[in-house]
């Protein structure tokens, strides 16, 4: 055995050595995916070029730092491999390193396995792992769908759409019905819109182009909700409850109301079943409606929580704060962590444009439930409110992205438009700019929901300042024709048939004072008479609009004179929002 001073004298002799490698890989590490090499090189002298060897085979060429190689395994058979590296100075020193590695492609576990795995990998975000797993899948078999689907979806992940955009339209192109890739192409498609359109590059046209890309996301949307709807056929003691939420996620609000009454009926005190048929009347607006089956439902039985807080929104829409407390505090008792119950104190919160509870009550939800398009809904809403607008800009397509039907999201970025042209404080071309976005999402609004109360109503109002006040009217009756029984469609009726009836009157008086000497014609006065009588039935239904305003929100609208469109657009954006809550599981 050598002595320790022998040893030092040895190297003192010979001295340490002027080149050495080090890598971030183990001998015998087992290597799957693309594993990148990272490498450091001490040298007394400059690195002239790193080599990476596979077997005996040059693989590539390093000559600056970092020091790095990729090796995809997937090329590479299963087993042992050797890899080496070799380092050179200006000086022509040298050192070369070897590693003897294992190869683990996942190839013998078969396309099902990796495909399995690529979607565990998805759900945490962890994309190029995902990648990885899905091209494994595809090499061992090429025509598999879920494995095109995990690489596009990981590609979107990233944000690398073209490549996304390829996976979804091969798996198309395999299978033309194939719903799944296309709901997932349109959502590429809606990605795409949404980077162009923040650019802010040639505005008119990006606006056009996200225009387009929501109406195709909600269409494919659309198609697959229904169809899930429509092919349980009709409702039945076997599959009501099915119908129902299917009918719910599909936003057929009504289809599920006219599934539900018959079993409430005969048992009002299923908790279930009163909570489904509740929640369906609310988002439809028909609140008398939602108000009755809560009365009865607790006649018979002590709420769930999900049940309280549909009583504390409805206490709330009556003006009864203190009774709406009341039954949120019954709902957290029962379940605090409820997603239904939280959502709805997101809800009042808002209502009560209260944003800093609303921030706090949205912070646990974003931790734990941030995917959920409600969730991103209301974290949108309250960072716009604190003009906190990147965030608000990112949750709305994050809410959007993950339900392109969800057409409350569409309402509220509309809002936010309508809200800049309703301060007055724009020059003429970009009031002009603004009542077109705010137009081309509250249609993209009423394309997922075509009967939502809140979406006609908008659309009512923006045309009123686009100078299409007959539009206006024909939107704003449409509103109240669909859901009686929501103020704000009033309301805004009330106004736009008060415009419109003055507009009849000024087009009768225009006749009157350009007749010749005069005098009018029989046509002329025919005309005249025309606009006049249509111009008395607006103006009453104007009246009735306002009056039947005040009767449905008593503490807010009752007594009022017949709004200006200002007021009209101030009421609806702030008391004209339909409850959105996670529907009741």
């Amino acid at each position: 055995m050598m002595s320790t001073a022998f040893v030092l004298a040895t190297a003192l002799l010979l001295g340490s050595p002027k080149v050495e490698i080090n890598v971030n890989t183990e001998e015998g590490q087992s290597l799957s995916g693309v594993h990148v090499f990272r490498l450091t090189v001490t040298s007394d002298h400059p690195v002239s070029q790193v080599e990476f060897y596979v077997g005996s085979d040059l693989r590539e060429t390093d000559t600056s730092t970092p020091y790095e190689f990729m090796l995809d395994t997937l090329t590479e058979k299963d087993g042992a491999l050797q890899v080496s590296f070799a380092a050179y100075t200006t000086e022509g020193e040298s050192a070369k390193k070897a590693l003897n590695v294992r190869i683990d492609t996942q190839l013998s576990k078969g396309a099902d396995f990796n495909v399995n795995r690529g979607n565990e990998l998805l759900a945490v975000s962890k994309w190029d792992e995902a990648i990885q797993a899905g091209r494994t899948a595809l090499l061992i078999d090429s025509n598999s769908n879920p494995a095109r689907l995990v690489m596009a979806r990981a590609y979107l992940g990233k944000g690398v759409l073209d490549q996304a955009q390829r996976y979804a339209e091969d798996a198309i192109a395999s299978n033309a019905n194939f719903r799944e890739a296309k709901e997932l192409l349109a959502a590429i498609n809606l990605r795409r819109a949404f980077v162009t359109f923040n650019r802010g590059e040639n505005r008119q046209e990006t606006l056009v182009a996200i225009q387009t890309a929501m109406k195709d996301a909600i269409e494919v949307r659309k198609q697959v909700l229904d169809e899930v709807v429509d092919s349980m056929g009709t409702p039945n003691d076997s599959n009501r409850m099915a119908y129902a939420d299917a009918a719910i996620r599909a936003g057929r609000y009504s289809a599920a109301i006219l599934a539900l009454t018959p079993a409430f009926r005969s048992t009002p005190e299923d908790s279930a079943i009163a909570n489904r048929l509740a929640y369906a009347q609310l988002r439809a607006m028909r609140l008398s409606d939602a108000a009755a089956t809560l009365r009865e439902h607790r006649r018979r039985t002590v709420p769930d929580a999900f049940g309280w807080m549909l009583v504390a929104i409805l206490e709330a829409h009556q003006g009864n704060n203190n009774a709406s407390d009341e039954a949120v505090r019954e709902a957290v008792l029962s379940d605090a962590e409820d997603l239904g119950v939280q959502t709805g104190q997101a809800y009042l919160a808002l209502k009560r444009r209260q944003f800093g509870v609303l921030r706090q009550l949205i912070a646990s939800l974003a931790r734990d439930e941030s995917q959920r398009t409600e969730v991103q809904y209301y974290i949108s809403i309250a960072s716009y409110a604190l003009t906190e607008f990147e965030p608000s800009r990112q949750a709305f397509e994050a809410a959007v992205l993950s339900e392109p039907a969800n057409s409350d999201m569409y309402v509220q970025r509309g809002n936010e438009a309508l809200a800049l042209v309703a301060a007055g404080r724009l020059d003429a071309g970009e009031n002009e700019f603004q009542v077109k976005v705010a137009k081309a999402f509250y249609e993209a609004a009423l394309t997922a929901r075509p009967n939502a109360p809140d979406a006609l109503t908008a659309l009512a109002i923006v045309n009123v300042y686009d100078k299409k006040t007959a539009e206006g009217y024909r939107f704003a009756k449409a509103a109240v024709a669909a859901s009686p029984g929501y103020p704000a469609g009033h309301y805004v009726l009330a106004m736009v048939a008060s415009i419109r009836e003055s507009e009849l009157r000024a087009a009768a008086e225009a006749i009157r004072t350009g007749a010749t000497g005069g005098v009018l014609t029989s046509s002329q006065r025919q005309e005249m008479d025309g606009y006049l009588q249509t111009a008395s039935a607006i103006g009453k239904e104007a009246a009735d609009a306002n009056r039947t305003a005040g009767e449905l929100d008593k503490t807010y609208l009752a007594g009022r004179v017949i709004p200006t469109k200002q007021d009209a657009n101030q009421y609806f954006l702030y008391h004209g929002r339909v409850p959105l809550l996670v529907p009741p599981k």
